[in-house]
């Protein structure tokens, strides 16, 4: 059961991840068009709650198959996915403590679903 879950769990950071990164050129875009009903906006925004909304049914769904002391260190893992894609997207800047940061997160995540 624990496999069919961990993927599961995978696909909820990801979505969760491209969530984010949606939610973020919402505020791009919201800059750029000054209104709220640019389809830039509006759309975007409606597809990213839409992914949210899809995430949670899935953590449900997984939760049934997992712990949840096992399952929630993956959400760790929007922490490394989401500032990674913040930079490569729009050229926000990460230093060596975000690097470091992502080895303890990393490490963490490793650590915790071995057990």
């Amino acid at each position: 059961m624990w496999e069919r879950g961990r993927w599961i769990i995978v696909a909820c950071v990801v979505i969760m991840t491209i969530g984010q990164i949606l939610f973020k050129q919402v505020a791009v875009n919201y800059n750029k068009a000054g209104s709220v009903w640019d389809w830039g906006v509006l759309g975007l925004l409606v597809i990213a709650g839409t992914l949210y909304v899809l995430s949670t049914g899935l953590w449900v769904i997984a939760l049934r198959f997992v712990d949840i002391s096992k399952a929630y260190p993956y959400f760790a893992l929007g922490f490394v996915l989401v500032p990674l894609f913040g930079a490569w997207m729009f050229g926000e800047t990460l230093n060596w403590r975000y690097g470091l940061g992502v080895m303890f997160i990393v490490t963490g995540v490793v650590l915790t679903s071995t057990t």
